[in-house]
C-alpha cells in the first residue's frame, strides 16, 4: 500500500505545530457535553454499560438512529430507511477500506470525484482496479464537476462510482445539472454509487443538497457517514454504511469480521446520544464554520496578491490557490517551520499525479473552517505572510 500522504503529513505536524490551519473536522466536543445531552434511556445505557463485545452489525438502537438521521437529513419520508439498512463500523476509514476490498477485483473500473481523500482511491488501486478521475473545476467563482468530466470517467461496466459531497477539500456541492448527469451515468453504467457523505450535515447557508442517493430509486447506492466531521466527535471513531441491497451489506459485514469485528461499546452509546441530538449539535458546528468562512473571505481580500480564494458552498473546508513564490508545499513548509502554522499542501490529495494535475493541486492548500481557534490561527498565518513575503 502506498503511504497515505495526507495522514503522514498530519502525523508529522498535527500534534507538534501550535497553530493548525487545515483540520477537516469541526470543533471537538467534550465527553461531559455529550453525556449531558443524553435522554433518560441513553443515560441508563451509559451508566449500566458492560464492556464486552458488541453486535457485529452495530447496536440496534444506534442503527435505527442512523437510519432516521440519513432519512431526516435528506428530507425523505419517514420509514425510507430502517435499521436493517445500516452497518456500523469503527470509523468511516474502515468502511472505505471494506467497501473497496469486498467489492472490487483486478481490472475493475472505478470513477472517483477528484481531487480526493487518498483512501477513496488508493485502496481501490491496491485491489488492481483502474481509477478514472471525475475532475472538479473552479470556474467563475464556483466549484463544479462538468458533464464532460462525468462522461469521460463513467462508462458501461464501471464497477464503482465514488462521490464525496460536500467535497473535501473544495467544499463543492455539484450543480443540479451535474448531479443529475452523475446519477444518469451511474444508472447507465450498472455500477454502484459510493456516496461519501460525512460532511453532508454541514450544508452551507445557500447550498441546496440533493437527497442522499441511497434514498433514490433505480440506483445501487451506498452511503458513508460518521460522527467525526459534522458532530465534532472524531475521537469517538464511529462510522457507518447505509445500503438497501442487503446482499451487498452482508458481504461488507462478512469482510468486517476480518478487521474490527465490532465497534467499541462506549463509542456506540456516545454516537447514539449525538445522533438523537443531531440538529442542535450540527447547528452549533455550522455556525462556527459560517463565521470562519466570513473571516477567511476578509483575509483573502487583504492578501489577494498571495492567496486566491476558492470558496465551496458547504462542508468545513476550502481549497484556495497560492499565488506567491514557489509551490504550495514550499509555502506550507515555511509556515510551519517559521511560524508554527500547519498548512496542508494540496499535493497530498494527489501524491502520484493520477489526476493529471487537475485543479492545480500543487498550487493549492486546504483551509479548515470548523475550529473555534480559527481566528487566532488565521491572524498568525497573516502575520507570517507579511513577514515572509512582504504582504
Amino acid at each position: 500500500m502506498e503511504p497515505f500522504a495526507l495522514e503522514r503529513y498530519f502525523a508529522l505536524h498535527e500534534f507538534s505545530a501550535p497553530y493548525l490551519l487545515s483540520p477537516s473536522d469541526t470543533e471537538p466536543r467534550s465527553l461531559r457535553d455529550i453525556i449531558n445531552r443524553a435522554d433518560p434511556e441513553c443515560r441508563e445505557r451509559w451508566e449500566s454499560l458492560m464492556l464486552g463485545y458488541t453486535e457485529s452489525r452495530g447496536l440496534p438502537a444506534l442503527r435505527e438512529a442512523i437510519a432516521d438521521f440519513v432519512t431526516d437529513s435528506s428530507n425523505a419520508p419517514a420509514g425510507s430507511l430502517t435499521a436493517d439498512d445500516v452497518l456500523v463500523f469503527s470509523c468511516a476509514e474502515e468502511a472505505i477500506y471494506t467497501v473497496a476490498r469486498a467489492l472490487l477485483r483486478p481490472g475493475d473500473r472505478v470513477a472517483c470525484m477528484w481531487p480526493a481523500y487518498q483512501s477513496l482511491f488508493q485502496v481501490a488501486l491496491n485491489t488492481g482496479a483502474v481509477i478514472h478521475p471525475i475532475q472538479a473545476a473552479y470556474v467563475e467563482g464556483a466549484w463544479d464537476i462538468t458533464e464532460d468530466a462525468i462522461d469521460r470517467a463513467i462508462s458501461a461496466g464501471t464497477r464503482l462510482i465514488v462521490a464525496n459531497v460536500p467535497h473535501n477539500p473544495t467544499g463543492m456541492v455539484p450543480s443540479p445539472a451535474s448531479w443529475n448527469r452523475l446519477l444518469e451515468q451511474v444508472r447507465a453504467s450498472g455500477g454502484t454509487f459510493f456516496a461519501d457523505e460525512v460532511y453532508r450535515p454541514l450544508r452551507g447557508a445557500s447550498a441546496s443538497l440533493p437527497s442522499s442517493p441511497v434514498i433514490a430509486k433505480n440506483i445501487q447506492a451506498i452511503s458513508l457517514g460518521s460522527v467525526s466531521k459534522a458532530f465534532g466527535l472524531a475521537g469517538v471513531r464511529i462510522g457507518w454504511i447505509v445500503c438497501k441491497d442487503h446482499t451487498l451489506l452482508r458481504s461488507l459485514e462478512e469482510y468486517k469480521d476480518y478487521t474490527t469485528i465490532c465497534a467499541s461499546a462506549p463509542a456506540e452509546i456516545l454516537a447514539l446520544i449525538a445522533l438523537r441530538n443531531w440538529r442542535a449539535l450540527v447547528d452549533e458546528q455550522r455556525s462556527i464554520v459560517q463565521s470562519n468562512r466570513e473571516l477567511f473571505a476578509s483575509f483573502q481580500a487583504a492578501y489577494s496578491r498571495l492567496v486566491e480564494g476558492a470558496y465551496g458552498e458547504a462542508g468545513s473546508t476550502c481549497f484556495p490557490k497560492w499565488l506567491g513564490p514557489g509551490t504550495a508545499r514550499q509555502m506550507a513548509d515555511r509556515a510551519v517551520s517559521d511560524a508554527g502554522v500547519m498548512v496542508l499542501p494540496g499535493d497530498t490529495f494527489d501524491p502520484n499525479n493520477l489526476g493529471g494535475g487537475c485543479t492545480d493541486v500543487g498550487q493549492r492548500f486546504r483551509v479548515g473552517l470548523g475550529r473555534r481557534s480559527f481566528s487566532t490561527v488565521l491572524d498568525r498565518f497573516a502575520d507570517h505572510l507579511s513577514d515572509a513575503y512582504g504582504a
